[in-house]
């Protein structure tokens, strides 16, 4: 499946060659199936070879993978000017659901106990926190935007990501600014933004 995303037969035999090299041409053709845009799946490539290098430089099994040491891994990259991330840290997530669903990753059941909605709240919280690095109070605005959002677009249904429209974003973002004043009719739409990437890193929804 590499070569249908990748034309260089040198970066092939990079990525087959690295850690994780046996699992990226079946993570390509799932990235595919999925209906990603070749660009994203090379740079979800990219940044699993990365990873699984960093990884094994580290002297950790495949086994230890998890979303900690995703977390801590992004949180050492370096950022742009603008202090986002550089894209390379994206998709890391989809990388290692995809490693569970083969069976060489153990699956974390940490947060089962959770209803859905708490349990993307966590993790959103936990991204605001390790890779982007926000403000207590700053996350814990955007958590209570972030969960109005939720529920307004799916109730107490668990979320169905590939469902959300630009229209529903909209109307949103027009309703929560109408109870804002000032600058701070702004902050709604940069939470929903701000959580938007989230799902990108995750790999729930595409870029775009």
């Amino acid at each position: 499946m590499l070569e249908h995303v990748l034309l260089r037969t040198g970066v092939i035999a990079r990525l087959r060659g690295g850690p994780l090299g046996p699992y990226l041409d079946d993570l390509a053709t799932s990235c595919h199936q999925q209906r990603y845009a070749s660009s994203s799946i090379q740079r979800y490539l990219r940044a699993s070879d990365q990873v699984g290098r960093w990884f094994h430089g580290q002297g950790y099994g495949l086994s230890e993978l998890d979303a900690a040491v995703l977390h801590r891994y992004v949180a050492g990259r370096t950022r742009d000017r603008s202090g986002h991330l550089p894209k390379a840290a994206q998709g890391l997530t989809h990388l290692l659901r995809f490693l569970q669903r083969q069976g060489v990753v153990p699956q974390r059941h940490a947060m089962t106990s959770l209803a859905p909605l708490d349990q993307w709240l966590a993790e959103y919280d936990t991204y605001l926190t390790h890779v982007v690095g926000l403000a207590l109070s700053t996350r814990q605005y955007y958590r209570r935007i972030v969960r109005r959002f939720v529920i307004t677009c799916f109730g107490v249904e668990t979320p169905d990501w590939q469902a959300v429209t630009a229209t529903m974003i909209t109307a949103f973002v027009r309703h929560e600014a109408t109870r804002c004043q000032g600058a701070g009719r702004k902050l709604p739409g940069v939470a929903v933004r701000s959580f938007l990437r989230f799902l990108v890193f995750r790999g729930e929804i595409r870029p775009g």
